[in-house]
């Protein structure tokens, strides 16, 4: 099985790499003229960093409902969570750490509830702005364990109904930010739809379930239809991220239409399967590497693009040796004792 899915691990790696790229071009397009075209696209037309986005979490569907299973029940959640947690939360606690040093912008307080991970559910402030995509995978976690319970998880047509029960969602709650003007969530439940998507995309691709693929073209079609409604309703008006309809439009369509070409031609070289694997540290530490490079000036042309390509070179070396001293073990760790568990 592992060897069908390393294609997995490298829209994984790209797409990690594509969120760095958006982040810096964004950053460092304030100082320097270079990188303007760039910063024009991605703050006009298309939302890189957010198409990446979206490619993680159709993965995270394909791949994290599986992973719940055991003996029993209440082993099998107690097993995931043990998972779950020795895999997100060590590095995650260090980019804290780090993020706190290095970035700053909070107060001691939120520091510390930053360590939950679930902090800005409880009102407080993401020390890195990408941790909101984080704390989506935990409500995510949370319905697999539910879904798990109530012995639905495998069945298709119902999976098929919970991926289009949170698009509806993402419809109303689109359609209550435009008619109250507040800045309601539309990605939670949007990117839980795109989740619950990706857990009979599995199905289809991998058992060649017939009724699995009818879902998969039946959500498709729903999906590409709906979005330009959703963002017209949810994005037409920008509150603070330079949104407009036909940008958000063309990035979940990409999103979506890049996972697919991906799952179609499971397009993998070794290089960017070893960028999934390391993924998770380029996500978690490359905003803390641009915030250093900002600092610092080289005195040439061309600064933005050399800065972004540093940016590369330096979260890439040091989330190899963070994969390699810290996720590593912890993810052995905690499988040792999800074993226990299962014994």
């Amino acid at each position: 099985m592992r060897h069908r899915l390393q294609y997995l691990d490298s829209a994984r790696g790209l797409a990690a790499m594509a969120v760095l790229i958006f982040h810096a071009v964004l950053s460092f397009g304030i100082q320097y003229d270079d990188l303007n075209d760039l910063t024009f696209v991605f703050t006009k037309y298309l939302d890189l960093g957010k198409i990446a986005v979206i490619v993680f979490f159709v993965i995270s569907g394909f791949v994290i409902p599986y992973s719940i299973k055991g003996n029993s029940i209440k082993d099998s959640v107690a097993s995931f969570i043990v998972s779950r947690f020795f895999r997100l939360y060590p590095i995650y606690w260090l980019s804290v750490i780090l993020g706190y040093v290095i970035i700053g912008g909070v107060d001691k307080l939120e520091f510390i509830m930053n360590f939950t991970m679930f902090q800005q559910f409880l009102g407080f402030k993401n020390i890195i702005g990408l941790y909101w995509t984080l704390q989506i995978e935990l409500i995510f976690y949370f319905l697999v364990m539910i879904v798990f319970i109530l012995q639905i998880l495998k069945n298709s047509q119902k999976m098929f109904f919970t991926s289009l029960f949170f698009l509806i969602c993402a419809l109303l709650v689109g359609y209550l930010r435009f008619r109250l003007n507040v800045k309601l969530p539309v990605a939670i439940p949007l990117s839980l739809s795109l989740m619950f998507f990706g857990s009979y995309y599995r199905s289809s691709a991998l058992k060649e379930d017939t009724i699995s693929k009818k879902m998969v073209k039946r959500y498709a079609v729903i999906y590409f239809l709906i979005i330009p409604l959703i963002s017209v309703l949810a994005y037409n008006k920008d509150m603070g991220f330079h949104e407009s309809w036909y940008k958000y439009t063309i990035t979940y369509y990409l999103g979506l239409i890049i996972f697919l070409i991906f799952g179609k031609y499971k397009m993998s070289n070794k290089f960017t399967e070893y960028l999934g694997r390391i993924s998770y540290s380029v996500y978690l530490f490359h905003p803390i590497v641009i915030t250093i490079l900002e600092s610092i000036d080289f005195k040439i042309l061309y600064q933005g693009t050399l800065k972004v390509i540093i940016t590369i070179f330096i979260t890439t070396f040091f989330s190899h040796y963070a994969f390699k001293i810290i996720e590593a073990p912890f993810i052995k760790l905690g499988r040792k004792i999800k074993d226990k568990i299962a014994t």
